[in-house]
């Protein structure tokens, strides 16, 4: 009987949420019973943990007992133009791999992350006439359009041509939100398929204590790159004068130094930790944020909220408020969402977390959400599904 093949960009021991969601899901699979493989780049953030000690091209490793081809990558690197050559040599390598054991695979799931993965969607799906499940999270056209005003005429219109006919060619088109789902029958075209939207969950345990909610700080745990709008949310809390509560980041990312000169008595910025650390610091902390290009809608669903979640953290919005998040966020009254650059928004925020009142409410909605809906059982079977 033929494998089923996961290729992702990152995989553990890379601390990275896309990543350990792939592996928890193909772990899921596993114990259901099929016959699983996955296919990623070797560690490009926990480097020192990469196996490779020759020159070849791919090594092997394992995760709970699946076996995972690593394709031998360089560090991340924080420069767009060498990231795409990057990537564009991981998937030459990883097609590769998959021409040569082509035989071996029945089906592949592909999960979107780098943007550039619906290049192997096509050659897989037509070339080789594997069956393909497109596991697709952000619209990274829209999102360098709106974030970097990139639409500079041919390439990004191209790029969103080639994205479109991958998700149309695809055997299985899976989304997380139905907001995203709805942008795709009514801007991309793509009306002729069944599309799939499955919230995703936290590869991590749901923790089994909640945080203390009489503690005024707010996390941050993330990328700080320019679509998170990092530095508008904070310009806009400071012009507020709010003096109860407490602002902790941690991350990395390319605005990083810039977010870490706006270091104050109320802001703290410090350097990623690894997940098991950063609980360890930030159990306590009973806030957690979330903040979007103001530009940014159906495109883009920030992994860290399903990882704010397992924590058990209430969570505060800085987004668009037709984005995908902020309507999940709203839908199950697990915060509060503020609108970008308005402060009678922010303050309205800040005078319920002071008054409490609310807060117990938005606490018990997150853990029912964590005991009912994001739970890896329910998402490995709907994936399963579409076997």
């Amino acid at each position: 009987m033929k494998k089923v093949l996961f290729h992702s960009l990152t995989i553990p021991p890379d601390n990275v949420s896309t990543g350990m969601l792939v592996a928890e899901i193909a772990d899921g699979f596993k114990d259901l019973g099929v016959d699983v493989e996955i296919l990623a780049s070797s560690p490009q953030y926990n480097v020192e943990k990469s196996l490779n000690s020759s020159k070849a091209k791919f090594y092997t490793s394992t995760y709970k007992n699946i076996n995972i081809t690593n394709i031998i990558s360089s560090n991340r690197s924080f420069s767009k133009v060498t990231r795409f050559f990057q990537w564009i040599k991981f998937h030459y390598q990883s097609i590769k791999f998959i021409n040569k054991n082509k035989n071996k695979y029945s089906h592949v799931f592909i999960f979107s992350y780098p943007p550039t993965m619906n290049l192997v969607v096509i050659y897989i799906r037509k070339f080789l006439k594997i069956k393909v499940t497109y596991s697709y999270w952000e619209l990274y056209p829209e999102i360098a359009n709106k974030t970097f005003k990139s639409n500079s005429g041919i390439f990004y219109n191209i790029f969103k041509k080639i994205d479109s006919y991958a998700m149309k060619i695809t055997d299985n088109l899976v989304v997380n939100s139905p907001e995203l789902k709805t942008y795709l029958f009514n801007n991309r075209g793509i009306t002729n398929k069944e599309i799939r939207s499955i919230y995703h969950f936290s590869p991590y345990e749901t923790s089994i204590e909640n945080p203390k909610n009489n503690y005024n700080a707010i996390l941050y745990a993330g990328n700080m790159g320019k679509p998170q709008n990092l530095e508008n949310f904070i310009n806009v809390f400071n012009s507020i004068d709010e003096k109860n509560w407490n602002l902790e980041f941690y991350g990395r990312g390319q605005e990083f130094e810039k977010i870490k000169k706006l270091e104050n008595d109320q802001i703290n910025v410090y350097e990623y930790l690894p997940r098991d650390e950063l609980y360890a610091k930030t159990k306590e902390i009973p806030i957690a944020l979330i903040s979007l290009d103001k530009e940014i809608t159906i495109e883009g669903f920030p992994g860290k909220t399903f990882d704010y979640l397992s924590m058990n953290k209430v969570l505060l919005c800085f987004a668009n408020a037709d984005s995908a998040v902020s309507k999940f966020i709203e839908k199950y009254e697990l915060g509060i969402c503020i609108e970008p650059n308005n402060q009678l928004s922010m303050k309205n925020a800040f005078k319920q977390f002071n008054d409490r009142s609310q807060f117990m409410n938005y606490q018990k909605n997150v853990n029912n959400l964590n005991e009912n809906i994001l739970n890896k059982v329910r998402v490995v079977n709907e994936y399963f599904e579409l076997i």
